[in-house]
């Protein structure tokens, strides 16, 4: 062929195999994101105008219920517990621990067994607890100088998505924050910071770091009262709160519904919601109009039922696990993971996201056998302890209750401020875990177990680079050989 026909029809091909390839199909791997788009720039595209039909068979008509409850339970488990706290803390003047919205309760003592507010808290920092209610307009937050006291405000909003007002986010020296919704518009006075928060009902979970000493308790307390709100916009109109005391699937169902059409959505969560207006929650019907129906009803009862048993048998995948333990990286920031936020918060509400708290819990030993006090001792150590900014600790809870185990020696933790802390040679600190106090040095390293199943949570508030990294990570907790436990 002559060399410069070919030349042409060489320079004639390229740009039509181009053309081809980009015309023919992405052929997408698994782990790639499929193609998101925008249906409303589509010419003549139009929107639905009806609710979702209902079927009128019964037997599909409960199971389209069941269908919509067990979804429903997941993505509102998280919205219903802390619903519950807001309602004691707020709403319910019958509860002791009410104050009503927009005023801190402050706790004066450590979290110890049987602890009210929530499950699984720290025994390291006194904890206080307010209700904002943003509906009608912004509230100021005083934040005195904690004078290097470590301090977090975590601001949680109805489905635990967390952020902070901390001495790592803000420093230690205090300032103003007047509080609103992200869709506030107003005037922000001078020397204030403007800091948004998504929903009107907020929980603010207020943690003031405490010595083991009386004095420095009492110190604790005085800062905890410089603490304060103030609203600025007019009260809110009284709106009917649902009993959150009803444990019940219908009692559930009426709190979701509240708390969205309260606090809105996000609206990347639109679909969902729709869907789930065929069962009452946020519909042209309300949930107890839904349930006149025997059918409807019996499906929202099992769905409902089966979620929660779902959310019970998944409890202890709290995130990836590294040698037996969790690392649940994605508290406080859930995104569309509905049962993962369902298993955070059930285990306990209030998480912070890892960037304030880094945690790591785990429920086996070494072999992966389950941790139960009644099989023998254990023993963790920790070379290095956990590198923090602010302090780290390790804390027992009883796995049934989720709440810390009752003991003789009135001691649940063991931590960078435990007096007499042993320390190898090389800074490593050997913890021994044991319900058998007696015959038994009671030294500052021992921590009492329940005679049965428990769990453990490292935390390392103020996580270094090295824990964030991924180079630190706490062993894996050794069960000791009965014959050398027998031996102590």
């Amino acid at each position: 062929m002559n060399p410069k026909r070919a030349k042409r029809r060489r320079s004639a091909v390229a740009p039509l195999a181009l053309l081809l390839a980009m015309s023919l199909p992405v052929v997408s791997s698994g782990a790639e994101i499929a193609r998101a788009y925008d249906p409303g720039l589509a010419d003549q595209f139009q929107s639905a105008r009806i609710d979702e039909i209902l079927p009128q068979d019964p037997e599909a008509r409960q199971t389209f219920a069941r269908s919509l409850a067990f979804d429903a339970t997941l993505y509102g488990t998280a919205a219903v517990l802390e619903y519950r706290q807001l309602y004691a803390l707020a709403v319910d003047r019958s509860d002791p621990q009410y104050v009503g919205f927009n005023t801190f309760s402050h706790g004066r003592t450590l979290a110890g067994p049987g602890y009210k507010p929530f499950k699984t808290p720290n025994a390291d920092t006194l904890y206080s607890n307010a209700w904002l209610d943003l509906r009608n307009g912004p509230v100021m937050f005083e934040v005195p100088d904690t004078a290097g006291r470590y301090f977090t405000a975590n601001f949680l909003d109805v489905h635990g998505n967390a952020s902070n007002i901390s001495a790592r986010t803000h420093g230690f020296s205090g300032g103003r924050f007047l509080i609103a919704t992200t869709d506030w518009q107003g005037e922000v006075p001078e020397g204030t910071t403007l800091f948004r928060v998504t929903t009107p009902f907020t929980w603010i979970l207020l943690r003031v770091l405490v010595q083991q000493s009386g004095d420095d308790v009492r110190m604790a307390y005085a800062l905890q009262d410089r603490f304060r709100l103030h609203p600025v916009g007019h009260g809110a109109g009284a709106v009917n709160f649902p009993d959150g005391r009803d444990t019940s699937a219908a009692g559930f169902m009426r709190i979701l519904d509240f708390v969205l059409r309260n606090c809105g959505h996000p609206k990347s969560e639109e679909a969902l919601l729709h869907r789930f207006r065929s069962i009452g929650i946020v519909g042209k019907r309300t949930v107890d109009e839904v349930l006149t129906d025997a059918r409807m009803q019996a499906g929202i009862e099992q769905g409902f039922t089966e979620a929660q048993e779902l959310i019970r048998v998944s409890m202890s995948q709290n995130g990836p696990r590294v040698g037996g333990w969790s690392e649940p990286v994605d508290v406080g920031r859930y995104g569309f993971n509905y049962l993962y936020r369902a298993v955070i918060n059930t285990r306990g509400t209030g998480a912070n996201v890892v960037e304030e708290n880094h945690p790591f819990s785990t429920f086996v030993d070494a072999d992966e056998e389950r941790l139960d006090g009644s099989r023998g001792d254990y023993r963790l150590v920790l070379s290095p302890p956990p590198p923090a900014r602010f302090f780290w600790s390790v804390t027992v809870y009883d796995s049934a209750t989720r709440e810390l185990v009752p003991n003789p020696l009135a001691r649940y933790l063991i931590s960078d401020r435990t007096p007499g802390l042993k320390r190898g040679k090389d800074g490593s600190v050997a913890i021994l875990f044991s319900h058998r106090l007696s015959g038994r040095a009671k030294g500052a390293n021992l921590l009492p177990v329940p005679a049965g199943p428990f769990h453990v949570v490292i935390r390392a508030q103020g996580p270094d680079a090295a824990i964030t990294n991924g180079e630190w990570r706490p062993p894996a907790i050794q069960k000791m050989p009965v014959a050398r436990t027998a031996a102590k």
